[in-house]
């Protein structure tokens, strides 16, 4: 896989506990679930004018950003997200420090957007911004990815990114090496919680 192909997933880590016979010990050895990304395709044409205009910058969708470009959306935004503006002007600090090469703010800005995704959806992202939350999410791991870094995200956030990968798979066409991981990898979660 190259590169760029690498960028395109989420890669999340899962043990394997291996028993091992002959020994009679318990083996421990990590195998990679690649989760891939799945892009977001508004249907609403306001949405699509936001996603185009930002995807032409190459950066994620910044709602501080957007009301400058976009003026009929200052109200639904202001209406569905006063009680999150603080932070969506921290993320629009994070996303301009990660522009300015800042490769810690694109870091940041990638937990701050889980924490956000939260409480969606809202009246703005239904009728006017389209799922843009996923966009971002999309486009902070393959930043990351790019540039290297390691990070990690929430259960619930990696549940969510293999529910849109097993959308995209065609019924008749499981990935049995990929459902075995999941399998595993929902079991480690359970035993955490224990």
């Amino acid at each position: 896989m190259t590169q760029t192909e690498k960028d395109n997933f989420y890669v999340e880590p899962v043990e394997i506990e291996i028993y091992l016979k002959k020994s009679g010990t318990i083996k421990t050895i990590i195998k990679d679930l690649f989760i891939k990304l799945v892009d977001v395709e508004p249907a609403i044409d306001i949405a699509s004018q936001i996603f185009k205009y930002f995807k032409e910058l190459d950066q994620p969708i910044d709602l501080m950003e957007a009301q400058n470009i976009f003026p009929q959306i200052i109200l639904p935004i202001n209406v569905s997200y006063y009680q999150q503006m603080d932070l969506y002007e921290k993320l629009s600090m994070y996303y301009q420090a990660g522009i300015g090469g800042s490769i810690d703010s694109w870091r940041q800005s990638l937990y701050l957007t889980e924490l956000l995704f939260k409480f969606e959806p809202t009246l703005a992202a239904l009728e006017y911004l389209g799922d843009f939350h996923t966009n971002n999410l999309n486009y902070l791991i393959r930043k990351l990815n790019n540039l290297d870094q390691v990070f990690t995200l929430e259960d619930e956030t990696v549940m969510y990114l293999i529910n849109r990968h097993r959308k995209i798979r065609k019924p008749d066409d499981p990935d049995m090496e990929f459902e075995k991981l999941v399998e595993l990898w929902k079991y480690n979660i359970k035993e955490k919680l224990f």
